[in-house]
């Protein structure tokens, strides 16, 4: 966390500080989020039908300085992603589930761009690019005894447990079958990021921030080594096809600012005036007094 936070002052500093007003703020968020995964492997898999839910989003910091019209932030903080699915059964009943869990930790980097603003109030648009390190991830499935439509190229590698039938195999119950681990995803993803924030001030210290948005995963989140093993061979549970991890969030914080203004730093310099011992201006022919005037 701390090489995070010098990364942030990093590129703080390097920001055209010359502008006329400005302000820093240092705060916390928290929120929901909303992942989607996008596989079509899966989304065309007959056993398998998708599932929405929301996951919490872990308290993160939030380090950021606005300009007039527009501003820069730097937002570490923990993310999980990855949809899980149902796994149905000929008849189309649930009776079991496919887990995928990701957990990284990002640094978000984003830009905003000011759109409306009224008194204390703002609402700007936003655009992020977020560094992503994986800390954990899984991709488990678990269901009971069921009858499943497997593809027919799975027929020869099923176990003796599994029984074909004409319109499905009878497979017994399956309790953490693990699909995939932490080392077959890849260590960093890049996440992309638009949406829209809103800011209010509600004393000259304090703002209060509600963020909306939506975040793309740039590459596969599983590993090259991984996905070649796939190619190579038929799995029991998996296919091999391009994955795009996609997830809403939905965040609010508070954080605490300083408001800069550097025509007062001006004014400041031009009252305290220079350290030299003034000097009149002396013109041609210009006598001066060196004593005291007579009485």
């Amino acid at each position: 966390m701390a090489r995070i936070l010098v990364f942030a002052l990093v590129i703080i500093a390097s920001l055209p500080l010359q502008a006329q007003e400005f302000s820093l703020s240092l705060g916390v968020y928290t929120g929901v989020a909303g992942s989607f995964t996008s596989d079509k492997g899966i989304e065309n898999d007959p056993r398998y039908e998708g599932r929405f839910e929301t996951k919490v989003v872990p308290i993160g910091l939030n380090l950021g300085i606005d300009f007039e019209g527009f501003g820069l932030m730097v937002s570490p903080g923990v993310v999980n992603v990855g949809q899980n699915f149902y796994v149905v059964n000929t008849q189309r009943g649930q009776d079991g589930l496919r887990e995928i869990d990701l957990r990284y930790l990002s640094v978000p980097v984003s830009f905003k761009v000011n759109l409306v603003r009224f008194y204390a109030f703002k609402l700007s648009a936003v655009a992020s690019i977020a560094p992503s390190f994986l800390m954990d991830g899984r991709e488990e499935l678990s269901h009971g005894p069921t009858k499943l439509i497997f593809p027919s190229e799975v027929y020869p590698m099923l176990p003796s447990t599994y029984s074909v039938e004409y319109d499905g195999v009878l497979a017994p119950e399956v309790d953490h079958y693990s699909i995939s681990q932490k080392k077959d995803f890849r260590p960093v993803q890049l996440f992309a990021g638009a949406g829209f924030r809103t800011e209010w001030d509600p004393s000259n210290h304090w703002r209060i921030a509600v963020d909306l948005r939506l975040n793309y995963g740039v590459f596969d989140p599983r590993s090259g080594p991984y996905k070649e093993k796939l190619e190579s061979t038929v799995g029991l549970y998996e296919t091999a096809t391009d994955r795009r991890d996609i997830f809403a969030q939905f965040t609010v914080g508070i954080s605490r600012y300083i408001e800069f203004d550097n025509s007062d730093k001006e004014r400041s310099r031009k009252i305290r005036g220079s350290s030299k011992r003034f000097k009149p201006t002396q013109y041609p022919g210009q006598r001066v007094r060196v004593g005291k005037p007579k009485e």
